[in-house]
């Protein structure tokens, strides 16, 4: 009798070891289950934070830059892919010519939560300058050729600095526009033959022309740009800089008529404060235009190209001017 009362136990023992070990089981699977969760949902969060911290950050940066680059441009829209700890966006913009927008460029910019790691590869100018031989420049020697704006085929502006030796190798567009209809709308870059004040400059210029963005002299090495000769003896020289690398300023503000130096000063302060992708840049210039000051300020601003719109008709009052030193074809449009 003992003996069957020991077995009953030992049997009832064994299924409450056995019963506890399932509890404790799906105790511990629960519980992994659950601070699984709480870890994923805790990672996607901070992930989804850290990602738009990334992409605020370099949006501002973009759009800081867009400020003192790309003459006549606006942007018109854009685009967020996030992903894990890094993402990518996608903005474009077109050049509006006497109020006739042109489709211009397709862009893609890459962001990392920590820029030591990138994930991706993604990023770059969708509508890259097509450089084309035109055939007069290279019958007269011409070193360099003509861009052209990889979207829609239109002519991309170049820029001469004052004073900088290109050989006499020049363009003068302004014949141009007699072969032109006189009603199409045109934009052109005026490099002048010094630099000038801003106010100066609104003064200069023929008051039918409409004065859309303007070049500032931020080239803290112009010895860059002096003549050189290899190894051989051959000797080179400058060329003209693309609307790309120029820097300058236009009217930010589409509900108001007003440009000021403020607009690129504020710009340039806000790119050194924000230490983001061109942050070399925006020290190197601010750092010019201070010199041995505490900061810049307006009289630093000094102007040595503008670019202008009108007709085909008003800009042939550019033909004959003394400021002027070259003058480059951009983008062509039809009134309507």
């Amino acid at each position: 009798m003992n003996e069957q009362h020991k077995e009953s136990d030992s049997v009832n023992i064994s299924k409450m070891v056995r019963k506890a070990k399932r509890t404790t089981t799906i105790r511990t699977v629960m519980i992994s289950l659950l601070v699984s969760l709480i870890a994923f949902f805790g990672v996607m969060l901070g992930n989804q934070y850290l990602t738009n911290w990334s992409y605020s950050r370099a949006d501002h940066s973009e759009q800081i830059m867009n400020l003192i680059s790309g003459p006549d441009e606006k942007q018109t829209g854009q685009v967020n892919y996030s992903g894990f700890l890094n993402g990518s966006f996608q903005y474009y913009t077109v050049k509006v010519i006497e109020g006739v927008p042109i489709p211009w460029a397709d862009k893609k910019i890459n962001y990392q939560v920590f820029p030591f790691i990138n994930f991706s590869s993604f990023g770059g100018d969708t509508s890259p300058s097509i450089s084309l031989q035109d055939e007069t420049m290279k019958e007269q020697g011409y070193e360099y050729t003509r861009s052209y704006n990889g979207l829609n085929g239109q002519r991309e502006m170049l820029f001469y600095i004052p004073k900088v030796n290109y050989n006499g190798k020049i363009l003068n567009d302004l014949p141009l526009l007699q072969e032109m209809p006189q009603d199409k709308l045109v934009e052109m870059a005026v490099s002048f033959d010094k630099d000038y004040s801003l106010k100066e400059v609104k003064q200069l210029l023929p008051a039918e022309l409409t004065q859309t963005w303007y070049w500032v002299d931020t080239y803290d090495n112009k010895s860059f740009y002096d003549p050189y000769t290899d190894g051989n003896g051959n000797k080179s020289y400058a060329t003209p800089d693309p609307e790309d690398w120029v820097k300058g300023f236009g009217n930010s503000d589409p509900d108001s008529t007003e440009v000021s130096e403020k607009t690129f000063l504020e710009a340039l302060e806000q790119g050194v404060q924000l230490k983001g992708q061109y942050q070399y840049d925006f020290n190197r210039i601010y750092n010019y235009l201070k010199k041995d000051k505490a900061r810049p300020d307006e009289s630093d601003i000094r102007i040595i190209g503008v670019v202008v719109t009108g007709t085909t008709k008003e800009l042939q009052a550019l033909s004959g001017q003394p400021y002027v030193r070259g003058v480059t074809l951009g983008a062509v449009v039809d009134p309507f």
